[in-house]
């Protein structure tokens, strides 16, 4: 399996939009068009995202920020035709071995109705606390404090 990460914008929209739907409608009731298109904006704008491609394919997109003292998945979505392959695993195996290169612990946050919750306690992360809206979670290296 080859992944590359790359940015654009127009492709990463519609994932957003195809991936998100089903949870958007399961956690907020009906799908309203303008305020995701607002949402994915705000977030898109607010930091660097790259595209992931499976075998030169676009199949989705991710988002990872280093913050003081953490390494943040702000987002990582993955077209639904492409989830269950190993893609969201293999991305996450990158960050995490990144961030243990560095003695630093990853942190994210999944949408209650999301499916992605179980990847991620699978990854080795643990439930850290909740909002309203996200499960957080955070993974440390074995070898790290805390």
């Amino acid at each position: 399996m080859r992944l590359e990460r790359r940015p654009t914008r127009n492709f990463a929209r519609r994932v957003h939009h195809e991936a998100y739907r089903d949870v958007v409608e399961r956690q907020f009731g009906a799908w309203d068009l303008a305020a995701q298109d607002a949402y994915f904006r705000a977030g898109w704008d607010a930091a660097p995202h790259e595209i992931i491609e499976l075998d030169g394919v676009p199949v989705g997109y991710v988002c990872v920020e280093d913050r003081p003292g953490l390494v943040h998945v702000r987002e990582l979505v993955v077209l639904p035709e492409f989830q269950n392959r190993g893609i969201g695993t293999a991305i996450l195996q990158q960050v995490l071995a990144y961030a243990a290169g560095r003695g630093l612990p990853v942190q994210l946050g999944t949408l209650h109705a999301n499916r992605a919750a179980a990847l991620d306690r699978r990854a080795g992360f643990r439930e850290i606390g909740r909002t309203q809206t996200h499960i957080l979670f955070e993974w440390r290296s074995p070898s790290s404090p805390g």
